[in-house]
C-alpha cells in the first residue's frame, strides 16, 4: 500500500516538474502542405503557445534550413498561456518532381531543450505549360501609357495600354511604379521622349519612349495590336516619327506584347487590378477573343488571373487550345501574389481597355 501510494506521489511530482518553468509548444510541428506546382510560394503558419508556468524567452529569432524564410516574432518573450504566430515561407522555385522537408529552428530557455524543430513538407510538381509564378509575372510586367488626350485614345490605342495625357503626367510620379519597364507613345514620339527624360530624371530607370511613336509603330508593324473603337474608321497616324532617345523598338515590344485577363467579378477588379488588364468573365471568353485585334508578326503573351487561380487556369487552357498558345495563368492567383508582392501594382478604378 504505502508502495502504491509512494508511486502515485512519485509521478506527481514528476509530472508537476515537467510543467515547472516555461514549456514551448508548436502547433503544428508538421505543416504537411500537400501538392504545389513549382513556383508556388507555401506559406505555413504555426502557433507558438508557453504552456508552462514561467516566461518563455525566445533567445534569438528563428532560422530556416535552405529554401525557406521566416518572419520575425511579434514579440520575444511568452507569459505563461500567452500565443504568438510565426509565418514561414518555402519558395518551391526550382523542386519541381521532389518531395521537400525544410525546417524552421526556434530558440528559448525551454529547458526541455533550447531548439526546437518544426518541419515543412509536401510535393512538388512540374508545373504545367499554361501556369506562370508570381515572380515570372512580376519580373516581366511592363505599363504601357498612352500620352495623348482622352478624346484621342478612345478613337483607338494599342491594347492594355492606360491613358495618362503628357499634360497631367507629372501628377502621376508618385502612382507610377518606379521597378518596373514603362513604355510611354504618343503619335509620334516627340512627348514620349520628353516624358522618357523627365520620369528617367525622376528616377524611373526603365521607362523608355516608343521610337518613332504611332506613326513609327506603324510603320514598323502596321496596325497589330491596335484596338479601335467601334464604329471608327482605321486610320494610319500622321507626321513625322521623331527618333530620339530613352526609345524602345516596336519590333521589341511587338514580339513580346503583353495583356492581363482579370477574370473576377467587376467590384473586386474595380477594388484593385494590374494597370492596362482586362475584366472579362470566364464564360465571356470565346466572345472577347473574337474581338482581340490582328498580331501581324508580333506574339501576344496572355496572362489569366483570379483571385485563387482556378478559373484563370481554365480560361489559359482554353486560349491554348484556341490558337493562343503562349496564354498562361498566374499560380495561385491574386492571393498567392499579394502574399509574395502585397498590392504592388493592384491599382483600384476601371479598365483601361
Amino acid at each position: 500500500m504505502k508502495r502504491g501510494l509512494l508511486l502515485v506521489v512519485g509521478v506527481l511530482v514528476l509530472g508537476l516538474f515537467a510543467l515547472a518553468g516555461p514549456r514551448l509548444k508548436a502547433d503544428p510541428e508538421l505543416y504537411d502542405f500537400g501538392e504545389v506546382a513549382e513556383g508556388l510560394l507555401v506559406r505555413a503558419v504555426f502557433t507558438l503557445t508557453n504552456v508552462g508556468d514561467a516566461p518563455l524567452v525566445f533567445t534569438r529569432q528563428p532560422s530556416t534550413s535552405c529554401g525557406c524564410t521566416s518572419a520575425p516574432l511579434p514579440k520575444m518573450q511568452l507569459a505563461p498561456g500567452e500565443s504568438v504566430e510565426l509565418v514561414a515561407l518555402f519558395d518551391s522555385t526550382g523542386y519541381g518532381g521532389h518531395l521537400v522537408r525544410k525546417y524552421v529552428y526556434l530558440y528559448s530557455n525551454d529547458p526541455a531543450g533550447e531548439r526546437k524543430t518544426l518541419t515543412i513538407t509536401g510535393y512538388v510538381r512540374d508545373a504545367a505549360p499554361y501556369e506562370g509564378s508570381a515572380s515570372t509575372l512580376y519580373y516581366g510586367f511592363y505599363l504601357l501609357v498612352d500620352l495623348r488626350s482622352p478624346e484621342e485614345y478612345a478613337r483607338g490605342h494599342l491594347l492594355g495600354a492606360i491613358n495618362i495625357p503628357f499634360s497631367e503626367l507629372s501628377g502621376w510620379i508618385d502612382r507610377l511604379p518606379p521597378r518596373f519597364a514603362i513604355y510611354l507613345y504618343d503619335e509620334s514620339g516627340a512627348q514620349a521622349a520628353q516624358a522618357a527624360q523627365m520620369l528617367q530624371n525622376r528616377g524611373f530607370a526603365a521607362v523608355r519612349a516608343l521610337s518613332g511613336g504611332l506613326v513609327g509603330w506603324w510603320n514598323a508593324v502596321g496596325d497589330a495590336f491596335f484596338v479601335w473603337a467601334e464604329g471608327v474608321e482605321p486610320t494610319p497616324p500622321s507626321g513625322t516619327p521623331y527618333y530620339g532617345g530613352y526609345a524602345v523598338q516596336p519590333q521589341y515590344v511587338a514580339r513580346s506584347y503583353q495583356l492581363i485577363v482579370d477574370l473576377r467579378a467587376p467590384e473586386a477588379f474595380a477594388a484593385g487590378h494590374f494597370p492596362g488588364a482586362v475584366n472579362v468573365g470566364l464564360h465571356e471568353i470565346p466572345a472577347w477573343v473574337e474581338t482581340l485585334p490582328d498580331t501581324g508578326e508580333g506574339r501576344l503573351y496572355i496572362w489569366c488571373v483570379d483571385e485563387g487561380g482556378t478559373a484563370a487556369c481554365q480560361a489559359a487552357q482554353w486560349l491554348r487550345a484556341h490558337g493562343y498558345p503562349d496564354a498562361r495563368c498566374l499560380i495561385g492567383g491574386l492571393g498567392q501574389w499579394r502574399i509574395r508582392y502585397g498590392d504592388t501594382l493592384l491599382w483600384p478604378g476601371e479598365s483601361e481597355e
